[in-house]
């Protein structure tokens, strides 16, 4: 885990489901966890051991692990804690036999994704085949390769998470390879690149960072396919220990993982009329998201929008 704190600008987003309405920057000092460790207990306790600069608007724990769920807002210490998200970052604990780890799986499941891939593979005339990059020119390759593929994907169009268009994180790609700490994955289709997966390592623990697929294969589960390829490599290279699947809630991270750590992003702000405004405000945007969503499930029009949310943006 990194335990320094970096004075940083953080964006607290308003979102409508994947749509951001506004942003509200904040100069915050930041704690990443940017690690799991299962075998490490949670803290009870998270205050800082130091007073504000004048122009910071408070602290931000990312990921940090909870013993237990925590009210969403609260005030500790004379400051406004708000917990907007608590989740279970889930992990797969690569030291198990692959055999064992697929026995997680139901029959039914494994069935699926045999019946995906079988498809994807028909229609590519036989022609899907899955590549890892693991040497700098490797790499390298990668980067041109799956650049190109991010700007279609609506994870870039979005969410603002495609694979970063810089300098810094090219060479970053670099100095990862060079210490045998990054992965790159590509599914294809003949000779068309048609899902990514960018993954770093610290510490023998693999991050799941980046990862999109080409919306016109969206039909064809390229995506799940690549999970599973991509385990599968993990577990036959038997480098590291566990593969993190980061923050965040989602289907497919808990049907692969094989356990997760309670986590929360804890927000310690200055308990001001106007921070106390823009905590209310967010709180009251996820909560209308929260009920609109459930409206529209009702409806069976949930899943629906957020595909033409996702694949028919410009």
């Amino acid at each position: 885990m990194n335990n320094q704190w970096l004075s940083q600008n953080v964006s607290l987003k308003y979102m409508l489901s994947d749509i951001t309405l506004f942003v509200k920057t904040l100069r915050l000092r930041v704690k990443q966890f940017e690690v799991i460790d299962p075998s490490t207990p949670a803290a009870e306790k998270w205050m800082p051991p130091f007073e504000l600069e004048n122009d910071e608007h408070g602290f931000l724990l990312r990921s940090q692990p909870l013993a237990d769920k925590q009210p969403k807002q609260s005030v500790k210490d004379g400051l406004i804690c708000y917990i907007p998200a608590q989740f279970d970052r889930c992990y797969i604990d690569l030291s198990l036999p692959f055999e064992e780890y697929k026995n997680k799986f139901s029959s039914k499941t494994r069935s699926t994704i045999r019946r995906k891939t079988r498809k994807f593979n028909d229609y590519c005339n036989q022609s899907m085949h899955f590549e890892v990059y693991k040497s700098v020119d490797e790499l390298c390759t990668f980067y041109q390769l799956a650049r190109p593929l991010s700007q279609k994907t609506y994870q870039e169009k979005l969410l603002d998470a495609g694979l970063p268009d810089n300098d810094l994180f090219r060479q970053e790609i670099i100095d990862k390879a060079q210490m045998d700490q990054a992965r790159g994955y590509l599914l294809w289709n003949g000779n068309t690149p048609v899902a990514y997966m960018f993954c770093p390592a610290h510490n023998e623990v693999m991050l799941y960072q980046y990862l999109g697929f080409d919306p016109d294969y969206k039909e064809w589960s390229v995506g799940t396919i690549l999970h599973w390829f991509v385990f599968e490599d993990l577990f036959r290279e038997s480098k590291f220990r566990f593969f993190d699947f980061t923050e965040g809630n989602s289907e497919h991270k808990q049907l692969f993982s094989t356990g997760s750590i309670l986590c929360g992003n804890i927000f310690l702000l200055k308990n001001t009329i106007s921070m106390r405004f823009w905590v209310r405000c967010h709180m009251m945007t996820e909560a209308f998201s929260k009920n609109l969503g459930k409206i529209l499930d009702k409806l069976g029009l949930k899943a629906k929008i957020k595909n033409i949310i996702r694949f028919r943006s410009g």
